[in-house]
């Protein structure tokens, strides 16, 4: 059976005003694909009830904060950058395992969430997790740091809001096809997948600010 992207967003637009109804919602979002899109859809349900956050934690590569956030608010988006690089280095402190970080990583990503999302009022997250996701977190394939009530851990006892992910039955390919539908540019919708812990798990030991800078740049000059 094909997939249908534009009956897609009819229907994922339909069951997010039943989830989330009009009340104050918060999108966490890298940029990428799949949050680009979930929080398109957020913002085609509740509309200015939405706000989009963006964590620099310092691991991003080269401007992309800037970026991501700037094609963000050209859609209409209400996007809040926040500064966060001081608690991600503290959390990724003298680890050097890959897995551990992920792990670290995920923590103080929902922590900080978890505040932004009680700042606002708000009580649900919306986030793009997507099947593949789920299937190499459970897997033990390597842990995707978007991946919560699927491992058994409660979002709700744990970090205080509820987590509603519109992509989840979805593989990359499809995702890019609803971005395409819903008029993203074709940076977005083509854009390469990119690590959720970012350059942290490109550096080889403990993540330091200065080793976190030398990736970035040798990232910017491979991918160039």
């Amino acid at each position: 059976m094909s997939f249908n992207p534009e009956q897609f967003i009819r229907e994922k637009v339909s069951w997010l005003r039943t989830e989330v109804g009009s009340e104050r919602a918060i999108a966490a979002t890298s940029g990428g694909v799949d949050s680009t899109v979930t929080a398109i859809l957020g913002h085609r349900t509740v509309g200015k009830a939405l706000t989009v956050v963006f964590l620099d934690d310092g691991l991003m590569r080269e401007g992309e904060p800037e970026e991501a956030t700037s094609m963000l608010r050209a859609q209409g988006l209400d996007v809040e950058l926040l500064d966060v690089k001081v608690e991600f280095f503290q959390a990724l402190k003298a680890i050097t395992d890959p897995e551990e970080k992920r792990r670290a990583f995920r923590e103080t990503f929902y922590q900080t969430l978890g505040r932004t999302v009680r700042e606002h009022g708000a009580r649900r997250l919306l986030q793009g997790t997507i099947a593949a996701d789920i299937v190499e977190t459970r897997g033990g394939v390597k842990t995707q740091h978007n991946v919560l009530e699927q491992i058994g851990i409660a979002p709700s006892v744990r970090y205080g809001f509820t987590v509603v992910e519109p992509l989840k039955e979805l593989y990359k390919p499809q995702v890019r096809e609803v971005a395409k539908a819903l008029g993203l540019p074709r940076a977005v919708y083509e854009r390469k997948p990119f690590p959720g812990p970012g350059l942290a798990v490109r550096v080889i030991g403990e993540v330091s600010p200065t080793r976190i800078e030398t990736v970035r740049k040798a990232s910017k000059i491979v991918e160039e």
